[in-house]
């Protein structure tokens, strides 16, 4: 077995993500929600202007739990270029319009 220092391998993990090769950009978009039906769901996309779509996410601290709460049932890459947010009305009654907001990310990485 060969042990390798946890420093040297600190040291080439710190390279890897610092290497000028590929450049990263986070994108946001934000959004008032339409009404969204009680159990329905509704997707927002945020596409990268260029380059690939890394990781994304939702901002914490949105409007997102009105009087019945929206949860986040699904972040996923909508394509190789862009980033989807699902949200899904979990209360008894439609959420009213523009009741809640959401800002979606996405990580963009490229090469230059």
């Amino acid at each position: 077995m060969t042990f390798i220092p946890k420093t040297f391998l600190a040291t080439v993990f710190a390279a890897a993500i610092a290497s000028p090769a590929l450049a990263h950009g986070v994108h946001s978009h934000s959004v008032d929600l339409p009404v969204i039906g009680s159990g329905a769901s509704h997707e927002v996309v945020i596409k990268c202007s260029h380059g690939y779509a890394l990781s994304g996410g939702v901002k914490a601290g949105d409007r997102m739990s009105p009087n019945g709460p929206l949860m986040i049932t699904g972040s996923y890459p909508k394509t190789t270029r862009s980033w989807a947010v699902e949200l899904t009305n979990r209360s008894g009654r439609p959420t009213g319009a523009m009741e809640a907001s959401v800002t979606v990310y996405a990580m963009c990485g490229y090469r230059h």
